[in-house]
């Protein structure tokens, strides 16, 4: 393949190569890339690149034909020869050591950089507009496809223990676009039988409980019957001050209207644009000792702090299990956040079944299988 720039190219641009011809081969040892997956392309080619691409060990961490990703321990992140040639780039000195292009006489329609969802379902869309003859090359720096939906194999006890290690459900698909409800009826992903396969009930027995740690409140305390029992019971038992216990219970027992003269829609737009540790200091005056009750709340949705979500989102956010509920917000009169849909559709290994199901669709002897339930046992043939 060849990458030129036009004849307006600016200096900068010629800088950094844009004006120079890129042949596949080049474009993979400059930056760093290894096959994620080559789409109805040939696979002798593919390895003729890698053999001729003279890539250091870093670069392809698993290299062996054997080498099953998902079973892979340890750290299957970016390995630091991820960014090697992005620092030679930078540093000005990629160009004096670049290795020189070969032709290998291979075209393409479509070169898709990045193997995870997205890049597999512009191929898939792709495919769908151009035809099944078309040629597709997905590539990628990393030993696996499916980017952030990746799929973690363990054997333990003789068995094959499955699980994910990246991203886990897909949320709300209720409310997707036409377009991407449309391919998960394509890839013959049904949601409703994530009703009936999912224990909505699992933790129902085990009621809730708050951890205080001692790093944050000075002893390790587990206090149960979060917002369960009435809020001086349960703050009576947690190391904190009388004051934060206080102010506590009145944030979430006392209905007033923290933003008084606003219309919901200017509410909406003012929560939108404050943190949550804001609102409960600045708007309800809430002393700064007990913001460390509520820091941790957004962290599994979010993974930040209430000082880094807003308080928009925090309304809205709430607790699968009912758990954890956001105060302060049942008098400002903002209208409802409606969850429409439970947190229940997932796969045992995450999104990675959603990953498996567009090769299968590409590549059917890639994934041995015909439905959304054997492509979760089946083992990819990654040759």
């Amino acid at each position: 393949m060849s990458c030129e720039k036009d004849d307006h190219s600016d200096g900068h641009d010629r800088e950094l190569g844009m004006s120079r011809q890129i042949t596949r081969r080049d474009f993979l040892n400059g930056v760093s890339v290894g096959i994620g997956g080559a789409m109805l392309a040939s696979n002798a080619s593919l390895q003729r690149a890698l053999e001729g691409a003279a890539l250091d060990h870093e670069t392809i961490p698993e290299s062996s034909k054997d080498d099953y990703p998902p079973a892979l321990t340890g750290m299957r992140g970016s390995y630091d020869a991820t960014y090697k040639y992005a620092h030679m780039l930078r540093d000005d000195s990629f160009w004096d050591s670049a290795p020189k292009p070969s032709e290998l006489n291979e075209t393409y329609e479509l070169v898709v950089v990045g193997g995870g969802i997205s890049g597999l379902a512009a191929a898939y869309f792709y495919r769908q507009k151009a035809g099944n003859g078309a040629r597709i090359l997905i590539l990628d720096n990393h030993n696996d496809f499916g980017g952030h939906a990746k799929r973690n194999e363990f054997t333990a006890g003789g068995r094959m223990v499955l699980s994910y290690g990246g991203t886990q459900s897909i949320e709300s698909p209720g409310q997707y676009s036409p377009v991407a409800k449309g391919l998960l009826k394509e890839l013959g992903i049904d949601t409703s039988v994530f009703y009936k396969a999912y224990d909505r009930n699992l933790y129902d027995k085990l009621g809730t409980a708050y951890f205080f740690n001692k790093e944050t409140f000075g002893r390790d305390r587990l206090v149960t019957g979060l917002n369960q029992k009435p809020w001086p019971e349960f703050l009576g038992q947690a190391p904190l001050s009388e004051t934060a216990r206080r102010d506590i219970a009145r944030v979430y027992t006392e209905k007033v209207d923290y933003l008084p003269g606003l219309t919901r829609d200017e509410k909406r737009d003012r929560l939108a644009h404050m943190s949550y540790a804001d609102f409960l200091t600045k708007y309800c005056k809430l002393t700064p000792e007990a913001l460390p009750f509520f820091q941790t709340f957004p962290h599994d949705l979010f993974g930040l702090g209430i000082d880094a979500v807003s308080a928009l989102d925090c309304f809205g956010a709430g607790d699968d299990y009912e758990a954890v509920r956001y105060p302060a917000f049942e008098g400002v009169d903002i209208g409802h956040e409606r969850r429409e849909e439970p947190y229940i559709f997932h796969f045992p290994d995450g999104n990675a079944s959603i990953a498996r199901l567009l090769v299968r669709s590409m590549i059917p002897s890639a994934v041995p299988g015909h439905d959304m339930f054997d492509v979760v046992t089946s083992p990819a043939d990654y040759s």
